[in-house]
């Protein structure tokens, strides 16, 4: 687990669309970011790089992406196996 930045952190903030009925929503509590799939509980995500974080308590992380500006365009969830693109709304 590493620190990031507040300003890394505070792009991040927002809702992925990963499918037509299941979008992820990234806040920032005490420069701490959350994730929260509908339907699902709010998961506190750890930094393992600046822009890789772990899912706490569960076996997933989130990769954000950047685009040439440097702001966040999309995320992937890894989870299972598997790679799930979700963009930025």
């Amino acid at each position: 687990i590493i620190t990031v930045a507040p300003q890394i952190l505070k792009d991040y903030v927002g809702a992925y669309q990963l499918a037509p009925n299941f979008i992820i929503t990234i806040t920032l509590e005490e420069n701490q970011l959350y994730g929260q799939a509908t339907g699902q509980n709010k998961l506190l995500l750890q930094p393992v790089s600046n822009t890789r974080f772990k899912v706490k308590d569960v076996d997933a992380e989130v990769e954000f992406k950047l685009n040439a500006e440097g702001k966040t365009e999309s995320l992937i969830l890894h989870q299972g196996g598997r790679e799930m693109p979700g963009k930025k709304q």
